[in-house]
């Protein structure tokens, strides 16, 4: 399909101090299981060795596990969304304090209580290589762009955490005004849990249905029915919210697989078809390496 018509010429590009994120135990919200059990575990922060786009998400005995390397703001506090995560669009290169590049946004996690509580993350897609020679607390950059990215024929479409490389590598076919995005899931609004309430830019929305998020990998593309993301996220039918899987499952009840927001219109205008390997698993690990 050629590409869709946008104002990407007009956007701001711009550069973003921020860190890794060290992994964090957070006592003021135990993680607790569905049986009320404390089951405190890896993936709230770090360098996740060995977990890329690609990956099945529920493998990982984990908690919100993101692949790759989590960073959050560099000025913010850990429960504070700042400018690296508003400004942080999928598919925006990260690169180290001498400029190398170490990999490409791949999904945000956070969007319970921003403000109160922690964390606020951005995932990186790394490679294997790279992830070897990062530590804790470096200092990265974010070259951000996308915020204000919109369609210029399909303004009913609102485009969240999108970069322009995104926009372009998403599996849009368009016919008599009306735009199809392919889907590995459909889920329905019932099964939305945490994040519903928050800014659309903010982390996340999780599948609390096991069955729904079966076999789905970090990078996959989902559809939550009945789901307006345009500003907040919450109930409305007719809706339709789309994203890609950021992070693994949270085991707390109202908790699961989470999927950053990408698109937000009304089903009549942006209609989902369910497609075996709808994904920009392999976009990012393309991207991640590209320059490094």
């Amino acid at each position: 399909m050629p590409l869709l018509k946008t104002n990407r010429a007009d956007l701001v590009a711009a550069n973003v101090a921020g860190r890794i994120a060290p992994p964090r135990f957070h006592p003021e919200a135990m993680n607790i299981d569905a049986e009320g059990r404390p089951r405190p575990l890896p993936g709230t922060g770090g360098i996740a060795l060995g977990v890329h786009a690609g990956d099945l998400a529920t493998k990982w005995i984990a908690d919100h596990l993101m692949p790759g390397a989590s960073i959050e703001d560099a000025v913010a506090t850990p429960a504070q969304p700042g400018s690296l995560h508003l400004l942080s669009c999928i598919g925006n290169r990260v690169r180290d304090a001498a400029g190398r590049t170490i990999g490409v946004i791949a999904g945000k996690r956070g969007g319970l209580a921003p403000g109160f509580w922690a964390p606020q993350l951005v995932g990186v897609e790394v490679s294997a290589s790279i992830a070897a020679t990062l530590n804790c607390e470096d200092r990265i950059v974010v070259e951000t762009l996308g915020r204000g990215l919109t369609l210029a024929d399909h303004p009913g479409v609102t485009l969240s955490n999108v970069s322009p490389r995104v926009l372009d590598a998403l599996p849009l076919a368009e016919k008599a005004g009306v735009l199809t995005c392919n889907v590995c899931a459909i889920v329905p609004s019932e099964f939305a849990g945490s994040g519903l309430g928050q800014d659309s830019w903010v982390g996340d929305l999780e599948i609390t249905d096991d069955k729904a998020a079966e076999g789905l990998r970090f990078g996959d593309l989902v559809a939550f029915t009945d789901i307006d993301s345009t500003v907040t996220r919450y109930y409305q039918p007719g809706m339709v919210s789309i994203g890609l899987v950021s992070h693994g499952p949270g085991h707390a009840p109202g908790h699961g697989v989470g999927v950053t927001i990408l698109l937000t219109a009304k089903a009549a205008q942006l209609h989902t078809a369910i497609v075996s390997g709808a994904s920009l698993a392999k976009q990012l690990i393309a991207w991640s390496t590209e320059g490094a």
